[in-house]
């Protein structure tokens, strides 16, 4: 995981609402496009006990993700987890997938990291938000400081001013490890300016409907299925011609970050 080149990743997480036709819908377009990687979330056992109670259970069976992976396998596309805690992942720890996403809650769960390194599959740490230096650097101390182990910058946030995507020149200095980028930022001309901070990864939420009325759990960063590819040409055509100034996009003027971010045609 040394390489520095920009890999998309498509993130399901549970935008599916635990429904098959969903799911399978995801499937199909990822299968289908230039997207080479994709996750499906597991969420905790809190988080699915308190919507089965609602009459929701976001659960999909391991058989769709068995299916899913030998559709990957035959498309020679990657199929991976994002994972939070060591009681939910125990039932999916038999599935023989490409890759982890562990989730910025358990970045310092114990049990879970000691389970994902028996794995010895490629981990992308989600820093989150309010993750402190300190946790990270924990966190990779937990891991052994494997090489199967990269950082992705979490900003989760709406906020331009927030987003400090210097954080991913920092942390690949900092930590000597790859850092991509999580998308939780509403509004998809940000692919344009992250191009300057070449992350080693950007992953993606996306949601499968549009439906009138329909708002899914992670609705406003993630982008329909019709849209994923335009984004990830334009984030390429911008890596390519290096149009947006590092500088001059994200200096400490905060005038000046709206302003060059509103001039961005998308």
């Amino acid at each position: 995981m040394k390489k520095e080149f920009t890999n998309f990743f498509l993130e399901a997480g549970i935008n599916h609402f635990g429904q098959l036709d969903h799911a399978e819908k995801v499937l199909r377009f990822f299968l289908k496009s230039s997207f080479k990687n994709i996750t499906f979330m597991i969420h905790s056992e809190k988080f699915y006990k308190k919507y089965k109670k609602r009459g929701l259970d976001f659960k999909l069976s391991n058989n769709f993700y068995l299916n899913a992976i030998k559709k990957c396998n035959k498309k020679k596309k990657k199929f991976g987890l994002a994972v939070c805690d060591n009681a939910s992942f125990k039932d999916k720890r038999n599935l023989n997938v490409d890759f982890y996403k562990l989730l910025s809650i358990g970045i310092d769960d114990y049990k879970l990291i000691n389970m994902l390194k028996i794995k010895k599959k490629p981990v992308y740490i989600s820093t989150g938000f309010n993750v402190s230096e300190i946790k990270i650097k924990n966190s990779i101390r937990l891991f052994d400081n494997s090489n199967h182990i990269q950082l992705l910058h979490t900003p989760m946030s709406y906020r331009l001013d927030e987003l400090n995507l210097k954080k991913i020149s920092i942390y690949k200095k900092k930590f000597k490890l790859p850092t991509g980028y999580s998308n939780h930022f509403n509004n998809k001309k940000i692919f344009c300016l992250l191009s300057n901070y070449k992350p080693s990864s950007v992953f993606l939420y996306c949601k499968p409907i549009k439906k009138k009325g329909r708002i899914y759990p992670d609705d406003q960063h993630a982008f329909y299925l019709n849209e994923l590819e335009n984004i990830k040409s334009s984030y390429n055509y911008a890596s390519k011609v290096k149009q947006f100034s590092v500088k001059r996009s994200f200096s400490n003027k905060k005038v000046s970050k709206v302003k060059i971010f509103n001039e961005i045609k998308f």
